[in-house]
């Protein structure tokens, strides 16, 4: 997965570089709120939201020809879900962080109308999970710390798309991402649980400089 993430992005600079492009760094922070989406496990399918976290790196813009232009960048997102139960007898809690990195390659299409313009932009994006922590804890056993990268994978992929407005440097904009991969590891003590994917959705701004 490494070696397909590099030669991918080698051959973006290339074919970029070959195409005589403008490069134009900038700067992309906002919130993004992740969703897991299961199926085939034991409990049948599920859609669980959770908290919005922060979502923020570098971005950087291949400007093509004819208002075409490759985006991408190093994303680091926070994603975190949370879950309570509570009946009067028994009680529960259960907060799962996630850290990642997630690598976009999209290719975009600006329109512009006067001092500014509109773009719509799509493509994969490849992402590694950095870290993950657990805590559970319920009225009967206690509180309890565990570890999440013992059943989750930490390469995730999938398709993305992001609508935006270019205001002179800065650019608002909202996307999604549609995880393809299993976040479940589905081996060992967890094989047969089934498939989720990890999808989000993402509101914020970016600054070229």
């Amino acid at each position: 997965m490494k070696k397909c993430l590099l030669v991918l992005i080698t051959l973006v600079v290339l074919s970029v570089g070959s195409a005589s492009a403008q490069a134009v760094w900038g700067v992309r922070i906002g919130l993004s709120r992740p969703t897991v989406s299961t199926s085939g496990g034991d409990e049948g399918s599920a859609k669980i939201d959770g908290k919005f976290g922060l979502e923020l790196g570098p971005v950087l813009y291949y400007n093509l020809k004819n208002n075409f232009y490759i985006n991408s960048g190093l994303m680091f997102s926070i994603k975190t879900f949370s879950d309570k139960y509570d009946d009067g007898e028994y009680s529960y809690s259960d907060n799962l962080n996630m850290y990642y990195l997630h690598i976009p390659v999209y290719v975009g299409y600006q329109i512009p109308i006067g001092k500014v313009s509109t773009y719509l932009q799509a493509g994969p994006y490849f992402g590694y999970m950095l870290s993950a922590s657990e805590n559970y804890s319920d009225s009967e056993n206690g509180s309890a710390d565990g570890s999440p990268k013992d059943y989750l994978n930490s390469f995730d992929a999938g398709l993305g798309v992001m609508y935006g407005i270019n205001i002179d440097r800065f650019k608002i904009e909202v996307g999604y991402q549609y995880g393809l991969t299993n976040l479940l590891k589905n081996s060992g003590d967890y094989a047969g649980s089934g498939t989720a994917n990890l999808s989000s959705l993402f509101l914020g701004v970016s600054y070229v400089f």
